[in-house]
């Protein structure tokens, strides 16, 4: 379905261009839009009437995971759960009609969400069953809770000691409670079998249906496998991918030792391999964030750096070398600054690396973004989903450097956007709506969390648009409505508008162009 014939040309007429009253019908060919037209008496090969939809450039999600998307849709979905009983009542069922000794997983728990807010334990899972290895990832995907027998089958004894970069959760009496934190998850999870490809093909097809629905054309995946490239470029070849991506290869040498000498990929439009992930600290939710400071409510505690300052330099120079944009994923104040002071020493600053969260920000960094050519790749409905207990991790003394979107952009440094899916649902529109309200879906609080930090309407679509394709290096191709760059449409049924935020959540996708082609249509 990909690739336009080049001889044949496609216009799309009966729409609307935000901004842009005089044009009345686009013209496209070869997956590119050849001109913006003030009406439609042009002959071509295909005529294609968007119902009088309001045209936006193909929304791109800049930091999200698209297998990972995919295999949270066939998992288990602790999502939304406000108790732990109405998690352990999901788990039940699922148990149930799953046969012994095969691994129940799924994501999503939250203990913040629940009337009293404590980690759950092994002991949880083990009333469940004792005959099914259940390992179920936290929301913020930096902590996985085990039952007895995953343990067992990961070889795991009290007496292990604390691993570098993680915490392995035990009760007063020193035992294991289950629950095991940023690096010290892999003790469990490389005991997982792993995904097929076949397994593999089926989350990016499920994952892409879903995005496609949802207006989105192009993704940057937040640590792709050489595996998962393979597919990618097999569906490619077949017509199959329906969304263009952005790869950030994993931090490990089975997946970027073979780009070290021939450099990033660029040449297919569906797929660039030019930058790489790398993890610097944990989440804060999982109090994994590593902060100048104490946590507030853990005042012994400043979260975790997973690799030393000398081993970092090393992963950055390596990879800055060999002109791949490094993308570190970095939440609490001490790892932006970290993760910034080791750019300024060792990293190229044309590849305009990225900190990928960037969620506490002091304020002597503010400024060092635009300095040192960093992009912060945020995502709004972090801040939306945590604004309730973020409070009790930071203080309110901490609580003007969370989240500083405005702070950030007034320095001139664009802000992409994006889901981290599956942490949180991918919904572009969502995440405008957070952007220029911060503010749930039920408009609290009443003037936004923190709403000095909040972003134009504007920049929150430039932000799924312009800014993540200037974060990819393709702004000269996506982003804009403009003759040259890629026929990628998101198409509304209303324009966007900031007058009622609310409505934003209630706009359709009528639909989704990649290519020049109709990838999804509302029926």
């Amino acid at each position: 379905m990909m690739n336009c014939n080049s001889n044949s040309t496609t216009l799309f007429t009966n729409l609307h261009i935000p901004g842009q009253p005089d044009i009345a019908a686009i013209l496209c060919k070869d997956g590119n839009i050849i001109r913006l037209l003030s009406n439609d008496n042009i002959i071509a090969d295909e005529r294609i009437d968007l119902n009088g939809g309001w045209v936006y450039p193909g929304f791109i999600d800049a930091h999200m995971h698209l297998t990972g998307l995919g295999w949270s849709m066939e998992s288990i979905d602790l999502v939304g759960t406000k108790t732990k009983e109405e998690v352990l009542d999901r788990i039940q069922k699922a148990v149930s009609k799953t046969p012994e000794g095969l691994w129940i997983q799924g994501r999503g728990w939250d203990q913040n969400d629940w009337p009293i807010i404590q980690y759950p334990t092994k002991e949880d899972l083990d009333k469940i069953s004792t005959k099914h290895p259940m390992v179920f990832n936290r929301i913020d995907g930096h902590a996985t809770w085990a039952n007895s027998l995953a343990i067992e089958i990961a070889e795991i004894h009290h007496n292990i000691p604390d691993i570098n970069g993680g915490m392995i959760l035990r009760d007063k009496s020193g035992k294991l409670t289950g629950v095991f934190i940023d690096n010290a998850m892999d003790l469990i999870l490389s005991k997982i079998p792993e995904p097929t490809e076949e397994d593999i093909q089926r989350y990016i097809l499920t994952a892409q249906s879903l995005l496609n629905q949802l207006g989105i054309t192009s993704i940057h995946d937040a640590g792709t496998s050489k595996k998962e490239i393979e597919i990618l470029k097999k569906m490619i070849a077949n017509q199959n991918l329906t969304i263009r991506v952005y790869t950030m290869l994993h931090n490990n040498p089975d997946d970027y030792i073979s780009y070290m000498d021939s450099g990033p990929e660029l040449d297919n439009p569906f797929i660039k391999i030019q930058a790489v992930k790398v993890y610097l600290d944990g989440a804060l939710g999982s109090r994994g964030a590593a902060l100048i400071e104490p946590y507030s409510d853990a005042k012994s505690h400043r979260g975790l750096l997973l690799l030393s300052n000398t081993e970092y330099e090393e992963i950055v120079k390596k990879f800055t070398n060999a002109g791949f944009q490094v993308n570190t994923h970095g939440i609490g104040d001490l790892a932006v600054r970290t993760i910034l002071n080791t750019y300024e020493k060792v990293a190229n600053k044309t590849l305009r690396n990225r900190i990928e969260h960037a969620q506490i920000v002091h304020k002597q960094d503010i400024d060092r973004f635009k300095k040192l050519n960093v992009i912060p790749a945020m995502q709004a409905t972090h801040c939306t989903s945590d604004m309730y207990w973020v409070d009790e991790r930071l203080g309110a003394e901490r609580l003007h450097e969370a989240y500083p979107w405005q702070s950030i952009i007034k320095t001139g440094v664009p802000v992409p956007g994006g889901s981290d899916a599956p942490v949180e649902y991918p919904d572009p529109l969502a995440g405008i709506y957070a952007a220029i309200t911060r503010q749930d879906t039920s408009g609290w609080p009443k003037n936004g969390w923190q709403r000095q930090e909040r972003m134009t309407l504007d920049q929150a679509v430039k932000s799924y648009t312009e800014w993540a394709a200037y974060a990819s290096f393709e702004e000269h191709k996506k982003g804009a409505l403009k003759e040259n760059y890629y026929a990628d449409f998101t198409v509304l049924n209303n324009e966007l508008s900031d007058d009622n935020p609310l409505a934003i959540l209630n706009t359709e996708v009528l639909f989704t162009i990649v290519n020049g082609k109709i990838v999804y249509k509302n029926d």
